[in-house]
């Protein structure tokens, strides 16, 4: 991690910095489950003093990115097989809801459905393409603009608010498990299948679409924690 930059603007403290590169390298995986985060190290490696290092710590705390021990300090929050089957069952009551909301404002909204046709065409093109890494990333790169956009026509605050808060730990698992090739060409159907039935205005199918593609994520990241426990004892602990 590079030091807090300078002059990054008035309304963003140092504290917010350190926040966001944190849980980005949490996100990405570059800081494993169960990493010692010591105030000291993060000091040296922000350029930020313990009080915004300790703010940050304790926000990432918060939303469950980080365990504060006691008498030991803090650390990246390990990973269980019931952890990941509560926050996709906790997933599965929200986003049938979001996505039904999310169909209903695109049948109203010209500019939005555009841009859902547009996200459609380009899951057309993914398909289309040799598998590689690059076609792998650039999945994920739109499944990720299509979740995010689907929370942004949520029209119930609480619940938008509620299903972002959860993409990070979502991220993670992504990151955290190992990227299984074939996994790519079902979800680009499941995230086909979505697209279609939410342009075509049909709240039921869109919910039991994407009810679907959350029972299937979830049994492939079972499937890929477990076959790397042996591996990585901390992603189970």
């Amino acid at each position: 991690m590079s030091a807090v930059p300078e002059g990054a603007g008035p309304d963003v403290s140092k504290a917010d910095l350190v926040h966001r590169r944190l849980k980005e390298e949490i996100e990405l995986g570059e800081l494993a489950p169960g990493t010692p985060l010591s105030e000291l190290s993060l000091v040296e490696r922000t350029g930020a003093s313990r009080t915004p290092v300790r703010e940050a710590l304790r926000r990432l705390a918060a939303e469950g990115l980080v365990e504060l021990v006691p008498r030991q300090g803090a650390r990246v929050s390990r990973v269980s097989l019931q952890s990941v089957r509560d926050l996709f069952d906790f997933r599965a009551l929200l986003e049938p809801a979001a996505i039904r909301q999310a169909t209903e404002a695109a049948a109203t909204d010209p500019q939005l459905r555009r841009s859902f046709t547009a996200m459609r065409a380009e899951f057309a093109r993914v398909v289309r393409r040799a598998p590689s890494q690059a076609r792998s990333r650039a999945f994920y790169e739109l499944a990720d603009r299509f979740d995010w956009a689907i929370i942004g026509a949520t029209r119930n605050e609480h619940l938008r608010r509620t299903i972002a808060e959860l993409r990070p730990h979502t991220a993670r698992l992504r990151n955290l498990s190992h990227v299984d090739p074939q996994r790519v060409e079902v979800s680009v159907a499941e995230h086909l299948r979505m697209c279609d039935a939410l342009l075509a205005g049909d709240a039921d199918e869109a919910a039991s679409a994407i009810a679907a593609h959350l029972a299937q994520s979830v049994r492939t990241i079972f499937a890929d924690l477990t076959r790397g426990a042996g591996e990585d004892l901390d992603v189970l602990g």
